[in-house]
């Protein structure tokens, strides 16, 4: 019976869902608005029969919300308090439908339940004005609209009820506002969780794209050391640089496969223990792990590293990472220099390459690796300058060492 109801629960919500995919915000409030007007000026009708200008008049106000609540007509922003207006003092014109009918809501206003109904059908027109329109103009619609009442009554006579106008209008215009700031903080809401998605895609990219290329420039460099042993007949350094070549190349693959698990089942029953990011003093050791798959690269440090914070010793990692990666790929055997150092309150990074020994350069603009170390830096208030320096490419990063403040 559970999964019964479960089921006529969901075949019961679809259509409400359908309306709902159908008219986005504010549309079904306007539309229910609408159905409230109809339904009380109906009843202004019914309760006084005799025919007249007023059943006229009420016959139209009836027709106009019918059709936008059957078919929207979206009236643009800075028209909809000149359509307010008119259509309240169309209806403020029909004229009272007389006999006091013991409806008395005003010791001093008397009133048929026929008026009285009329002034509830206003509905509509105050919340399309208090939803629709800009801000700026309801500083004077809304005074302007609460008006109509009275002055109709005070100008011409015949309007008895002119309080209950009021009370009902101030009513349905701060409803309306309600609406309104429920709709912007909605809005509002959705922006910032889009914006976070977004952030959060731009970061896992980074992070891929530094797993993947860090990888990929390293088994490129093995493979070119496997290739230029095998010139030479060295069968031993073959095997080494490819095995170091597989060796990389399936710490890449696991460190991706175990970021797409996470991805996609964010509180794992048991989450495996991640392992500590780098820091600025690992760096040392990505060097020898560069060196060791044949790029050519002098290492020189200053200061106390072990001082700056965690994320800037990631973004220096990462940097001088995507650099020397950039630089195996786009300048192969050329010599790069790395130098990392604390500068009083900046943290200084410095990668250049001599530019590659066969003529190729790098692809104008740059790629994703640049886009990503020029977040990571001004994320935590640095700078970050990357192009050409003579025949080769020079990438200069200086970061708070304490962090964005």
């Amino acid at each position: 019976m559970t999964g019964r109801a479960a089921l006529f629960r969901i075949g019961a919500m679809r259509p409400v869902r359908a309306f709902f995919l159908r008219n986005p915000p504010p549309w079904p409030v306007l539309r229910f608005f609408c159905c409230v007007g109809v339904a009380w000026a109906a009843l202004a009708i019914a309760l006084s029969p005799s025919l007249g200008a007023r059943t006229v008049l009420v016959a139209v106000y009836i027709g106009l919300w019918s059709w936008q609540a059957a078919r929207p007509w979206r009236v643009p922003p800075a028209l909809v308090p000149w359509a307010v207006l008119v259509v309240l003092v169309v209806l403020a014109a029909a004229p009272s439908a007389g006999g006091p009918g013991g409806f008395r809501p005003f010791p001093f206003a008397e009133g048929s339940y026929a008026d009285g109904a009329l002034a509830v059908a206003t509905a509509p027109a105050w919340a399309h004005l208090a939803i629709l329109a800009r801000t700026r103009d309801l500083a004077w619609s809304a005074p302007a609209a609460l008006a109509v009442g009275p002055v109709r009554h005070f100008a011409a006579g015949g309007l008895p009820l002119w309080p209950t106008w009021l009370v009902w209008g101030a009513g349905f215009l701060l409803l309306g506002l309600a609406f309104r700031l429920h709709a912007a903080l909605y809005e509002a809401r959705l922006r910032l969780d889009r914006e976070a998605v977004a952030e959060e895609r731009r970061k896992i990219a980074r992070e891929v794209h530094d797993l993947v290329g860090h990888g990929l420039g390293v088994m490129l460099l093995n493979i070119g050391a496997a290739r230029r042993a095998g010139a030479r007949g060295d069968g031993p350094a073959v095997i080494a640089a490819l095995e170091e070549a597989e060796r990389v190349g399936r710490r890449g693959v696991r460190d991706v496969h175990q970021g797409l698990v996470l991805l996609r089942d964010p509180v794992p029953a048991a989450p495996p223990i991640a392992p500590a990011p780098p820091t600025a003093d690992d760096i040392g050791a990505l060097v020898e792990e560069l060196r060791a798959g044949g790029l050519r690269v002098d290492l020189s440090t200053s200061g106390d590293l072990a001082s700056v914070d965690p994320a800037v010793g990631l973004a220096l990692y990462r940097v001088v990472q995507e650099a020397l990666s950039n630089a195996a790929r786009h300048a192969p055997g050329s010599r790069a220099t790395v130098a990392v150092g604390v500068d009083g309150p900046l943290a200084l990074v410095t990668v250049a390459d001599r530019g590659s020994l066969h003529g190729a350069g790098r692809p104008a603009g740059g790629g994703l690796g640049l886009v990503g170390m020029r977040e990571r830096v001004t994320a935590l208030g640095g700078t970050l300058h990357a192009g050409p320096d003579g025949t080769g490419w020079r990438v200069e990063a200086a970061i708070p060492a304490g962090g964005a403040r």
